[in-house]
């Protein structure tokens, strides 16, 4: 019965359980967590993703290498980076056009190092690939299969977005942030037919975003400040800075879509 179900409805019920095991584990976080309470919850989305895909995989009569999901050795690993360097373009583009737009300036945290901001901030990689492979692995393979380019694309960033908002994210950032990411993350997949690629460009948009902030003292590497050197911790910004290199991403991220879908026509 299982087998019959529409692939739309399967990856929906696999992403709706995904978000719904994960979100649980907020509610058993123990305050010993601290800054870096991400990391548990990430080991513990890998494991939940890894049961799920393992369960529905059983059920449809499939392997993890029948979706990609197998290691390769060097391949894995130069995907994974040429993915990383792909997204420290990109976000690093957006967050300078952000910065412009906002005619903010920037300055190096006299308080932050490069390895203390690496360390600080290493949940980032197992989130990502925790991200990556609940949401670009089994439900992707298994929508392509019997959908088009466009909707396998459209609906896994559609669900990815939804993920974040049930996480608590605003309706903005959930589908013009992550969910126009979901775009990009799910055509990097497709295209380097697995997910070691856009588990390297997923942790590094998080990486380069994280490297900013407003507030002294942190880990981050670079401080924020207005045009003339005062804080930005009370700022109240436009959301016009936001939306357009938000926008601009979109657009690039439907022409590659296009691109590609006629390439393998």
């Amino acid at each position: 019965m299982f087998k019959s179900l529409h692939p739309a409805l399967k990856i929906s019920l696999y992403c709706i359980a995904f978000t719904g095991i994960y979100l649980l584990a907020y509610f058993i976080k123990a305050p010993v967590y601290n800054e870096y309470e991400k990391l548990p919850h990430a080991i513990i989305g890998v494991l939940v993703a890894l049961l799920l895909t393992w369960l529905f995989l059983k059920a449809d009569g499939k392997t993890f290498r029948q979706i990609g999901l197998f290691w390769e050795g060097s391949q894995t690993l130069l995907r994974f980076v040429r993915g990383l360097l792909i997204g420290i373009g990109l976000m690093g583009a957006m967050t300078l056009a952000v910065i412009f737009f906002s005619g903010f300036r920037i300055v190096l945290n006299p308080g932050s190092t490069i390895p203390g901001f690496l360390w600080a901030s290493l949940s980032l990689l197992p989130l990502g690939f925790m991200e990556e492979f609940a949401f670009r692995a089994y439900p992707l393979e298994t929508l392509k299969a019997k959908s088009g380019i466009r909707i396998t694309i459209f609906l896994t960033a559609f669900l990815f977005g939804a993920y974040h908002l049930a996480n608590g994210w605003t309706l903005q950032d959930s589908f013009l942030g992550a969910g126009v990411w979901g775009i990009i993350f799910g055509l990097a997949a497709l295209w380097s037919g697995g997910i070691a690629l856009p588990t390297g460009l997923h942790y590094a948009v998080n990486l380069t975003t994280s490297a900013f902030t407003v507030s002294t003292g942190s880990y981050q590497l670079f401080l924020l400040k207005s045009a003339d050197g005062q804080s930005l911790e009370n700022y109240q910004g436009s959301q016009l800075e936001v939306l357009l290199p938000a926008i601009c991403l979109l657009l690039t991220g439907l022409a590659a879509m296009e691109w590609y879908r006629r390439k393998k026509a």
